[in-house]
């Protein structure tokens, strides 16, 4: 597909991949990916013929209803998606997880939807990362309904990892969710994040997910839990 082109129509859908320019890089990618995960396809942000089709059905569905450009739909950067896996971690296996629920692939539960894990159940990583790509689009519409006001990339992504944590049920009556809303301090925004801190094994991913939230990623890259030696690391 033509690079401008693609630019052009994810821009039309209230993506953002950057100036229309035909030079995509990796912000013409990352909204690319943030697309393919809404309509369910494979994030590989490569625009092939199931996403080439997506994007010309979304378009013309949008076109219908209102011609205009739709405002910028704000999904999990690359930095936060790596530090959400990071956390979850990516398991084959189906196991048990502190709470006793049966879990799979990157911290995927009946909660999420099919499939449902139980004992003995095994995937493939690639059907562990197809999983996630449809499960994660919920959880990125459960923080943008809740919150009202604008966030940067690490705080939604922040709020994004804590809500795949404690459901989507939770998120939005949760005390730092009316904090934000109310334009409360950082700080008094982070001790509210901390107050999810049970069962005891949680506690160094929700630091993480605090620190996150008040640390832009100009500054620091995020840990996925505080206990860790070193921050995530992203590739390339």
């Amino acid at each position: 597909m033509d690079p401008r082109e693609l630019q052009t129509q994810l821009t039309k859908l209230g993506y953002a991949p950057g100036p229309i320019d035909g030079r995509p890089g990796k912000l013409t990618t990352a909204a690319t990916v943030a697309f393919q995960r809404s309509v369910g396809l494979y994030p590989d942000g490569i625009a092939g013929p199931k996403t080439q089709a997506a994007l010309k059905a979304a378009i013309e569905a949008r076109a219908t209803v209102d011609p205009t450009p739709a405002p910028p739909r704000q999904s999990m950067s690359a930095i936060g998606l790596a530090a959400l896996i990071s956390r979850e971690a990516r398991k084959l296996t189906a196991y048990r997880d502190t709470k006793g629920i049966w879990t799979i692939g990157i911290g995927h539960t009946a909660a999420a939807g099919a499939p449902i894990p139980y004992a003995g159940l095994t995937i493939t990583a690639a059907e562990a990362d197809a999983i996630f790509a449809r499960d994660i689009v919920q959880y990125e519409d459960a923080v943008r309904a809740a919150i009202k006001v604008s966030l940067a990339d690490h705080q939604f992504d922040a709020l994004t990892s804590v809500c795949y944590n404690i459901g989507t049920g939770a998120f939005p009556g949760a005390t730092f969710v009316k904090r934000i809303n109310a334009g409360e301090t950082p700080a008094r925004i982070r001790a509210a994040i901390m107050m999810w801190r049970k069962p005891s094994e949680i506690i160094s991913r929700r630091t993480g997910e605090a620190d996150q939230f008040v640390t832009p990623y100009s500054a620091s890259l995020p840990k996925a839990r505080s206990t860790d030696a070193r921050p995530i690391s992203v590739a390339a």
